[in-house]
């Protein structure tokens, strides 16, 4: 949750922040003292914030890198129609580089990519750039080609090459889960307190899913799918919280004291 705030307010502050607001932005999301307290040092250890003059706090530059990339998937939320293309990633490392495939493989799975056969993903297209970030990254461009395909001719139907290439199960029951969270929250809600906090809780609980899940084509998901309506959900708690939520932080982070 407070990894959330930093994504959400503190990276667009141009001056540190103080701890004590940090801490208060926080439990105005619901998280308890102690809780955000443990959380402000653990995301210090992990390069997300860092110390800037007394008891005061900034984003890292890498870690304002990595929620600017995050941006685009979390709050555009894309979805594949039958006639998008795929890009398909080959590659063959050498034994010694065995660490490297254990990485690519959970970077793969965090883009949401397919797992087609040993050392071969498919992605949907749009993600080409972060497939190639990725291998550039690990230093492993090299041993990979990437290849553009219209469709793909699966000896099964489109569904059960779509249930052997992702985990659709665990994809679903991260849909449930993030549609149980926002169970509560209204859109019609117009206070201010209630949007922040429910718009914190939205994004958080939300802001993995468009990664893990690579939104593929109807015809390609099974019967009753949650992923539309969570995807419905999100948008309309977003437009209907994010201005009076950001307005709210703002007066959190102006407090005196």
């Amino acid at each position: 949750m407070v990894r959330t705030i930093a994504g959400l307010y503190l990276r667009h502050e141009t001056t540190p922040v103080p701890r004590p607001r940090i801490i208060e932005m926080a439990r105005a999301a619901g998280v308890s003292t102690p809780a955000a307290q443990t959380a402000v040092s653990r995301l210090i250890d992990r390069g997300v914030l860092e110390t800037a003059g007394p008891a005061a706090l900034s984003v890292t530059t890498p870690a304002m890198a990595m929620f600017a990339r995050g941006n685009r998937r979390i709050f555009t939320p894309r979805r594949m129609e039958h006639t998008d293309r795929w890009v398909l990633v080959a590659f063959s490392l050498p034994e010694a580089l065995r660490a490297t495939r254990h990485q690519l493989r959970k970077h793969f799975i965090q883009l949401g990519g397919g797992l087609v056969s040993a050392g071969l993903w498919i992605f949907p297209e749009y993600l080409q750039s972060e497939v190639l970030e990725v291998l550039e990254a690990l230093d492993a461009r090299n041993y990979a080609t990437l290849f553009i395909s219209e469709t793909f001719d699966h000896p099964g139907s489109a569904r059960e090459a779509s249930t052997q290439w992702w985990d659709l199960d665990k994809l679903a029951k991260l849909h449930r889960s993030f549609l149980a969270a926002t169970a509560g929250l209204d859109a019609t809600s117009i206070d201010a307190e209630d949007a922040y906090l429910g718009y914190v809780v939205l994004i958080d609980a939300w802001r993995a899913i468009p990664y893990l899940d690579p939104s593929l084509p109807e015809h390609m998901l099974p019967d009753n799918w949650p992923g539309q309506e969570s995807r419905e959900r999100f948008v309309e708690i977003s437009a209907a919280f994010q201005d009076r939520a950001a307005a709210h932080a703002e007066h959190l982070l102006r407090l005196a004291g």
